[in-house]
């Protein structure tokens, strides 16, 4: 490759940037992984713990935790709200992330939109850095 063509394909990564963020960040696994690994930890995408809304108490009453066998609130269940999560790049320096099962709009209420984000930002930054290095290779170094 001439340094004319690198640069120009250069400069065509960089002009469509967010178009490249969005694929590296829409629907990305890695990134939804992280998200429910904190929910199963039951912490917010601030990094405090899940407090439910109705009582203020970020655990299980005595009796409901003693049936459930855990006292920390585990929204896992049947899997269902886990595996409806996903990510979505909305506009630069901004995502979403959102739940489609029946019953994200409960736990919402619950809980609070907080359910949703990522808190450990270096390690969401570090995913997001490694998907454009290989976009970037892929796209503008044909490897």
């Amino acid at each position: 490759m001439t340094l004319s063509e690198f640069r120009k394909r250069s400069n065509a990564f960089v002009a469509n940037l967010d178009y490249h963020i969005g694929e590296v960040v829409d629907h990305n696994k890695k990134l939804i992984q992280l998200n429910t690994d904190q929910l199963e930890e039951s912490k917010t995408s601030k990094g405090g713990a899940l407090i439910n809304t109705k009582t203020g108490s970020a655990y299980y009453s005595i009796p409901y935790g003693k049936k459930k066998g855990y006292t920390k609130p585990d929204l896992f269940v049947d899997g269902s709200f886990y595996k409806s999560i996903d990510i979505l790049f909305n506009e630069p320096k901004e995502y979403v992330m959102l739940g489609y099962a029946s019953v994200t709009k409960y736990l919402v209420e619950m809980y609070t939109q907080d359910l949703f984000g990522i808190n450990n930002k270096a390690k969401a930054m570090a995913e997001t850095t490694r998907g454009m290095s290989e976009r970037y290779k892929k796209f503008v170094l044909n490897r």
